[in-house]
């Protein structure tokens, strides 16, 4: 069970069901709240999340770069030998699955029209491509500076305009100030960890923003996600006054 646990992060789940709790904050403001689908996307998110986090610790693994991670960097089992990579690969393929299905139990529960169906279960397609693609892969983006730009899009704009639509049935371009600002805020967390990470990265041939800016421009970087993300979230406040 602790190796479960050790796998999946606990402590990035936080901010997969930050996504869904805002997305669908911003549905029940337009009077547009139901428990089903509310459970469902998060169950979804979670899966998705986790997803990512199996998927980095085979893919990093694989790799060679989590062995020369910092030693206060969190451990990683798959380069430790704490678990075998074939056992790892199912995980992946049972928490992929699990994904989809819940997945499709949302549209199919939130959703009336095929047409919608079919736009949502290509964004479905989109996010499952990654969570898996941050780390696997010949062309891992992870791997080119792509990582910060991917949570933003997958954490802000798809998943809380994603949830809202879910939720709402309608689209209000209003969200995408909060969407902005999850997404920067999410992306802010990810690129921390690039720069904890910022040496063995760059030892492990890993482009990162972080290693590619330096160790004084990604904390300015790091600044300007946060506050930006705030910002974003003040200025939905500001514009959009609760009744």
């Amino acid at each position: 069970m602790k190796q479960f646990f050790q796998l999946i992060r606990p402590r990035t789940l936080p901010l997969a069901v930050s996504v869904t709790l805002c997305g669908t904050a911003l549905a029940a403001r337009h009077g547009a709240l139901r428990a089903d689908v509310f459970a469902l996307a998060l169950a979804t998110t979670l899966l998705l999340q986790i997803l990512s986090n199996l998927a980095n610790d085979y893919g990093d693994g694989q790799r060679g770069t989590d062995r020369l991670r910092a030693p206060d960097a969190p451990p990683r089992l798959s380069a430790g030998g704490g678990i075998s990579p074939q056992r790892l690969k199912r995980m992946m393929a049972a928490t992929a699955t699990a994904t989809v299905v819940c997945g499709l139990a949302l549209l199919f529960a939130a959703l009336p029209g095929r047409f919608a169906r079919l736009v949502f279960a290509a964004l479905g397609v989109l996010a499952l491509a990654a969570a898996l693609g941050y780390t696997l892969g010949r062309r891992a983006y992870g791997y080119h500076a792509l990582g910060e730009a991917a949570v933003w899009l997958t954490f802000g704009l798809l998943g809380i305009g994603g949830h809202f639509y879910l939720q709402a049935q309608v689209w209000d371009a209003a969200v995408l100030l909060p969407a902005c600002g999850s997404g920067l805020l999410a992306a802010a967390v990810l690129h921390i960890n690039n720069i904890r990470d910022i040496h063995s990265d760059r030892a492990a041939g890993k482009r990162t923003l972080a290693n590619l800016l330096g160790f004084a421009a990604a904390k300015q970087l790091h600044t300007a996600l946060t506050a930006g993300g705030l910002l974003c979230y003040a200025a939905y406040g500001l514009l959009h006054p609760p009744p």
